[in-house]
């Protein structure tokens, strides 16, 4: 387990990423996933999986009909992290709490070796 911060030390976001930011027709707020991936002040960098409530319905109603995940009966990824809407803002909140509160961010983030 590799631990990320002290007791008393908070780690903090020095550059960030967003998928959707380079998609050429926008994205939907309300109905959509996305990586994000961010380096840290420790020189770290990670990617995590955000997806929208109302996507994870959108992706089983779509398995439903291409027989994907034994027909929209599950779904697998490996980390995700869902939340009410794809809003900037709101990922780098989600990101700063778990990042502050997580002890081993190995459990929630992927860690990208360059």
């Amino acid at each position: 387990m590799s631990e990320h911060k002290l007791l008393g030390d908070i780690m903090k976001i020095t550059k960030i990423w967003f998928e959707f930011d380079e998609w050429e027709n926008g994205f939907n707020e309300d109905d959509d996933n996305s990586d994000v991936n961010f380096e840290l002040d420790d020189g770290s960098k990670w990617c995590a999986e955000f997806f929208t409530y109302k996507n994870l319905i959108t992706i089983s109603q779509k398995n439903r009909h291409t027989g994907e995940c034994l027909a929209g009966q599950y779904f697998q990824s490996n980390k995700a992290i869902f939340i009410s809407k794809m809003n900037k803002d709101l990922i780098v909140s989600v990101l700063n709490e778990i990042i502050q509160n997580e002890r081993d961010l190995t459990s929630v983030f992927t860690a990208i070796n360059n």
